[in-house]
């Protein structure tokens, strides 16, 4: 595979289509019209063509006639394979709390991603905790480490809004990163934010209270006891994904440290372009805390990985 051109990817995969995150991600991507070709795969056999119907029908409702979508598996290799299988989430946990069921998870199904990818495909990773995972499928199953990435965007979203609630300004007026891993080991990246494109003088205990609105997300989502995880914000950040990989911009997301010097060798959330076929990452300039943060994330990461063996 070269580098993106307007039509890639042309062929996309969804494993775990039924649920919620893998239906908001094939609704965004129908919808938008992104790729030519949308297989939609699950357990749930009658849930996929349901939602094989319903969106055919909202393109249909939006004059559009791209992506065909088909239920079932791809009859050749995909330009791009979208992991979405997942147990639930527990209300009140951590995301690593269910690490080892969805490695057996991904465990029952590596061989049919795989299959799917081929030699050239790229494998999108949704199942959680991302950046642990990503490590152990490429040290234990042989995933190529720069055909890997993971879904890890929401973060900096969060950071965003909780920048604008602190600054009272608007979110899109707020530029700022959280690289690291999804989950405890984020690192918001205070150093680089802009607002309305100029470097933020921060008031008093401001910092502080961004950071604990940041980090007490997820808590507060588990009080509401919603039942699912955050399915719609998770669907536009693919589609978001996929066309800043296709146009060659620069995206968060989670990726191989493989050839970063200043980190340890594991998958964490960085600034990755698709180039000639493979995702490149790229370290930005970060003050020395942050930079020990993510080595200290990356450290984490690969340890934890490795209870997996």
């Amino acid at each position: 595979m070269n580098a993106p051109t307007p039509s890639w990817p042309e062929r996309i995969s969804i494993i775990g289509a039924a649920g919620l995150v893998g239906s908001s991600a094939a609704a965004s991507l129908a919808t938008h019209s992104v790729g030519g070709e949308l297989f939609l795969q699950d357990r749930r056999d009658n849930l996929v063509e349901a939602h094989r119907i319903d969106l055919t029908d909202a393109q249909a409702v939006l004059g559009i006639d791209r992506p065909r979508i088909h239920a079932g598996s791809p009859d050749a290799p995909v330009d791009l394979v979208v992991v979405a299988a997942s147990l639930p989430e527990t209300p009140g946990g951590d995301r690593r709390d269910f690490l080892a069921a969805n490695a057996q998870l991904l465990t029952s199904m590596a061989e049919q991603i795989q299959r799917e990818a081929g030699e050239h495909g790229l494998v999108l990773l949704l199942t959680n905790p991302v950046d642990i995972l990503a490590d152990w499928l490429h040290r234990q199953h042989g995933f190529a480490a720069d055909r890997l990435i993971g879904y890890a965007l929401n973060d900096s979203p969060r950071f965003r809004l909780a920048i604008a609630r602190e600054l009272g300004t608007e979110v899109t007026s707020v530029q700022a990163s959280v690289l690291g891993e999804h989950g405890k080991g984020q690192v918001p990246v205070f150093s680089t934010v802009l607002v309305n494109g100029e470097p933020v003088d921060w008031p008093d205990g401001s910092i502080e209270r961004v950071r604990a609105d940041v980090d007490g997300w997820f808590e507060r989502w588990s009080r509401l006891k919603p039942g699912r995880s955050s399915g719609w914000a998770s669907g536009a950040g693919v589609m978001h994904l996929i066309r800043s990989l296709a146009a060659g911009e620069q995206v968060i997301t989670t990726v191989s440290t493989a050839g970063i010097e200043e980190l340890p060798e594991s998958f964490m959330a960085l600034p990755t372009r698709w180039v000639d076929g493979c995702s490149r990452a790229a370290l930005p300039d970060l003050s020395r805390q942050e930079l020990a943060a993510l080595q200290e994330a990356g450290d984490s990461i690969r340890q934890t990985s490795l209870t997996l063996d």
